[in-house]
């Protein structure tokens, strides 16, 4: 299938990654000495009416769910960052930054002034993704942001994963013939050690994350998927119908969110 949006590569030697800036900034592919690292359904990738599954979506101005009905914006699942045309601020051979800001359209939904920032870097075995929200505003901004990333497992191997830092989830002993989503505390960097399958090695990645911004992991997978997403969350489900939930980003201040994607190969 040929791609309906355009690609860009970033790469330091044999690590690469592609974004996507045409489907909502989506960072499509991470791989390293030509293992992909990141699950992608490019069906969805290239249908504008269905949901992404895969890459790293963005999650703004919130990751997770909203109440329209007790809340004053008027926010869809994990928001509009991913659904919006981003443009190229900067781009070099192994990073490129993507900018994205508050239009008539965004303040119809969420009524404030902001710009986003979103860069990823690329070294040997690693991906470093980071977040700005800046507030251009004249009144405080509430956010939730979140990060959404596919790791690629086949679906017949999930429950051999072995995942360390993240209190209570062992892989053996969830069912992954059901769909599965759970939220539990950030405790800091996470090892994922996911075993050799055929040709492809086993891969030990590790995610790294500030417990103090990311408050929660929300591991997630759909049946029959080669993907377990294991998604860095600053706040939970519902958090923008709650103000004393909510991030708040001070007029004419920033805030950085970042996360860090390291990977060996055996």
């Amino acid at each position: 299938m040929q791609d309906r949006f355009k690609k860009f590569l970033i790469a330091s030697g044999d690590t690469k990654a592609e974004i996507v800036p045409g489907r909502g900034g989506l960072l499509a592919s991470f791989s390293v000495k030509g293992t992909s690292i990141l699950y992608l359904d490019s069906e969805t990738l290239n249908n504008k009416e269905k949901s992404i599954r895969g890459g790293i979506p963005v999650l703004f101005p919130q990751a997770g769910l909203y109440n329209l009905e007790s809340g004053p914006y008027h926010l869809k699942h994990h928001g509009f960052a991913k659904l919006k045309q981003w443009n190229i601020v900067e781009k070099t051979q192994d990073s490129i930054v993507l900018g994205l800001s508050s239009d008539e359209e965004t303040k119809n939904d969420y009524p404030f002034d902001f710009n986003l920032k979103l860069k990823a870097k690329v070294s040997q075995g690693r991906l470093d993704y980071t977040m700005i929200v800046e507030n251009t505003g004249k009144e405080s901004l509430p956010t939730a942001y979140g990060t959404h990333p596919y790791f690629e497992v086949p679906d017949s191997e999930k429950s051999k994963v072995i995942v360390e830092n993240i209190k209570n989830f062992d892989s053996q002993k969830v069912d992954w013939t059901k769909d599965y989503g759970v939220k539990f505390p950030n405790q800091g960097k996470i090892k994922i050690l996911i075993p050799k399958n055929g040709q492809t090695p086993a891969k030990e990645i590790s995610i790294d994350s500030d417990p103090k911004l990311f408050q929660l992991i929300y591991v997630w997978h759909e049946v029959g998927k080669n993907f377990i997403c294991i998604e860095p969350w600053t706040r939970n489900d519902y958090a923008l119908n709650d103000p004393n939930k909510s991030i708040w980003i001070m007029p004419g201040e920033n805030m950085e969110f970042s996360i860090s994607i390291s990977v060996k190969l055996f």
